[in-house]
């Protein structure tokens, strides 16, 4: 399985999302961003950088592999659409924030007009904050959460759009140079404060093992 963490602005949550998905489920992971931080806790077996205008190496079949990328696309960055391109899943982290609501739309925009990019895309409502206005402990009946869905279905893309709820636990993944799930099984404090991710998270993960169980199942008909 080969996916994707992608939105044109910077911000949203692109990287927290790609290292928690490459901790927890032990993937290689490749950027075109020079200022990453993980060849300090990611092995060099399992870690590619490469610069923007230089193409990612095709990733053989069978690796597991998760881009995280940085810019935005244009005719030049082929770090951006050689990984696209050989993706079997698009996340596109958007946040209630008016930068990223626009590089949102765009980069949904940008997708749906990429010559040969055929794989599902999804959206990932990152920080959502529940406010006094908002009554219910639903995140999706959250102002901050039907904002960015607003800005989605009215760019026209109907994308499903996961929620994740404001929270320390990415800071936390960086600091420990760890998963948030191997975070909570170690410091029940933290299983405690993380509770809500813990619960929203696999979601994300529903969606990579019913893509990889339908990719066996191809393999094996073929």
């Amino acid at each position: 399985m080969k996916i994707t963490v992608y939105q044109a602005k910077g911000g949203a949550g692109k990287t927290p999302i790609a290292t928690n998905i490459a901790l927890d489920r032990e993937y290689a992971i490749g950027t075109n961003d020079p200022n990453n931080l993980f060849e300090t806790f990611i092995p060099d077996d399992r870690f590619i950088e490469v610069d923007a205008g230089e193409p990612f190496p095709t990733i053989p079949d069978g690796i597991d592999f998760i881009f995280d990328l940085a810019g935005a696309m244009s005719k030049n960055a082929y770090s951006i659409t050689s990984a696209l391109l050989q993706s079997d899943l698009v996340l596109v982290p958007i946040h209630e924030e008016v930068k990223s609501l626009h590089g949102g739309v765009r980069t949904l925009r940008e997708l749906s007009r990429l010559s040969g990019f055929t794989a599902p895309v999804y959206v990932v409502a990152t920080k959502l904050k529940k406010t006094k206005h908002d009554s219910s402990d639903d995140c999706t009946e959250w102002q901050s959460y039907q904002t960015i869905e607003r800005w989605v279905r009215g760019g026209g893309f109907e994308q499903p759009i996961i929620p994740l709820k404001l929270s320390t636990a990415f800071d936390a993944v960086f600091e420990r140079e760890m998963s948030i799930a191997d975070i909570s099984a170690a410091d029940p404090l933290a299983r405690h404060s993380f509770k809500e991710v813990l619960r929203q998270f696999p979601a994300i993960y529903d969606i990579i093992d019913e893509l990889t169980h339908a990719e066996q199942e191809q393999r094996i008909r073929a």
